[in-house]
């Protein structure tokens, strides 16, 4: 009777996910900071973006026009949903609110980190990489309590 007493107790643990792993907090929300970081990683975007755009365009052949599209693409969408959880956390809206935004913002640079290692992109484009990098390390514990922090792209 006691074994099966512990093997339904066992499975209702599982079942529930109180014997799986233990799951990290988020971190406490701070209105004042997630918006300040928010208004940065729009500012450093932005700047991606100027940089990028600057950029002179892969010769035709090089193999590299398409990536060097999708990346165009990519970066313009980063500036955009940097854009849109600025302007969202400026006007009050809270953690369960600016998530989807969130969410989209790190499949588009998940996206971007993938396309830029086959790209050829100069320091400078690597340096405004990495200040966006920065803060969206900073705005993730806020998000995502299991978020790894972004690394720069390995070549």
């Amino acid at each position: 009777m006691k074994r099966r007493y512990l093997i339904i107790t066992i499975a209702l643990a599982v079942g529930t996910g109180w014997a799986g792993t233990a799951r990290a907090e988020l971190a406490a929300w701070d209105q004042a900071k997630v918006t300040a970081l928010a208004k940065e990683l729009e500012t450093n975007a932005k700047a991606l973006y100027d940089t990028f755009y600057k950029q002179p365009v892969p010769q035709a052949g090089s193999g590299q026009g398409q990536d060097y599209r999708r990346l165009k693409q990519e970066v313009r969408r980063v500036q955009s949903e940097a854009r849109a959880l600025s302007d969202a956390l400026a006007k009050g809206e809270r953690q369960e609110d600016t998530l989807p935004i969130y969410e989209n913002l790190m499949e588009v640079v998940r996206s971007a980190r993938d396309s830029s290692r086959r790209v050829f992109t100069t320091q400078d484009v690597q340096n405004r990489a990495s200040a966006v990098r920065q803060v969206l390390n900073q705005l993730s514990p806020y998000y995502d309590p299991d978020a790894q922090p972004l690394q720069p792209v390995a070549r």
